[in-house]
């Protein structure tokens, strides 16, 4: 029994680690810049965003209004924008990533379209691996995903909103974790499913 319960024990921590979030201050909860009602600007430089430098014109954080999505967002046309997002991310090479984001829109103003896109809510990711996309936010909240393969042991993480104006693609809930390889998942299903046949071996004997 107790080799059992060892080998569930080692193979929890390998597949807790690869859920680990690389990304500080996803959710944009760690502001710096003192309270604020509905928005704030955060201009180029400024790092009252922790974990983030801000490159542009300028980014707003949002709360409570102008789409923001869950506590303090990103409205990514500052006043006036457009501002950028980056990150430097601890990755190891060869190693398979998933980049996963929320993604909406402040539809105050600005709401042209273009080939059916609101062209004021297009959001720019990439990352410094080569990986990019394209992405348009609306009024309703969509949770977006991107895989990719680290090629150093720092990659950069960069959103850019590609159109000018005031209310932009909103973002939040930025993680990056890496992606179990399939003998993490069958070590721990392993050890798992050897106590349970244990325990009900236990039971039996008692019964």
């Amino acid at each position: 029994m107790r080799k059992l319960i060892l080998a569930a024990a080692l193979a929890t921590p390998f597949f807790a680690s690869a859920a680990t979030n690389l990304v500080t201050n996803g959710s944009f909860e760690a502001f710096t810049g003192g309270s604020f009602s509905g928005f704030t600007t955060v201009s180029a430089g400024q790092t009252t965003l922790t974990g983030w430098t801000v490159g542009g014109a300028s980014v707003d954080v949002i709360n409570g209004n102008y789409g923001a999505i869950s506590g303090n967002s990103i409205d990514m046309l500052g006043t006036p924008g457009p501002g950028s997002l980056s990150q430097s991310l601890n990755t190891i090479a060869g190693q398979t990533y998933t980049l996963t984001f929320d993604l909406g829109a402040n539809t105050g103003s600005d709401n042209s379209v273009t080939g059916g896109n609101l062209i004021s809510k297009q959001l720019n990711v990439s990352l410094s691996n080569g990986t990019a996309a394209t992405y348009y936010g609306n009024s309703t909240k969509a949770t977006e995903s991107i895989s990719f393969t680290a090629n150093s042991a720092l990659t950069q993480l960069t959103f850019t909103s590609a159109a000018s104006g005031y209310s932009g693609a909103v973002l939040d809930n930025v993680a990056v974790a890496a992606v179990p390889e399939p003998e993490t998942y069958a070590m721990l299903l392993a050890g798992l499913g050897l106590i349970g046949a244990a325990v009900k071996r236990r039971k039996a004997k008692q019964a």
